[in-house]
C-alpha cells in the first residue's frame, strides 16, 4: 500500500487487562519487509517494555528487515523448534497441524 517509509512496528506486549502475568511472543519469520518497518521494530505498551516480553526475529528479509541490537534474532538451532506441532497442540489432543 501508499505507507510511509519507517512508521510501522512488528508488535507490542500487549497484555490483556494489563495482567503483568502474561508472557507476550511474537516471531517474525522467513517474511520479506518493506520499508514500512520501524528500524527500532518493537515498541513498549501501557507500561510494559517489549524487552520483557519474548520478540524475535529469523531471516527476514527486505528493507524492513536491517539488523540491529534492537532487533532480538532467533539463531538455527532455536528456530528449528518453532515449529507448527510445538505451537498448534493441545493437551486434549487437539492438533490442527496434522491431517487426517
Amino acid at each position: 500500500g501508499d505507507v510511509s517509509d519507517r512508521s510501522f512496528y512488528l508488535g507490542r506486549p500487549w497484555h490483556a487487562g494489563g495482567d503483568a502475568s502474561l508472557d507476550p511472543q511474537t516471531t517474525v519469520r522467513n517474511t520479506s519487509l518493506s520499508a514500512a518497518i520501524r528500524t527500532t521494530p518493537w515498541t513498549d505498551m501501557s507500561g510494559f517494555s517489549w524487552k520483557d516480553a519474548r520478540f524475535t526475529e529469523y531471516r527476514n528479509s527486505g528493507p524492513g528487515a536491517a539488523p540491529s541490537a534492537d532487533r532480538p534474532q532467533l539463531d538455527a538451532a532455536a528456530a528449528r523448534t518453532y515449529t507448527v506441532a510445538n505451537y498448534l497442540k493441545g493437551t486434549d489432543g487437539w492438533a490442527p497441524h496434522t491431517r487426517h
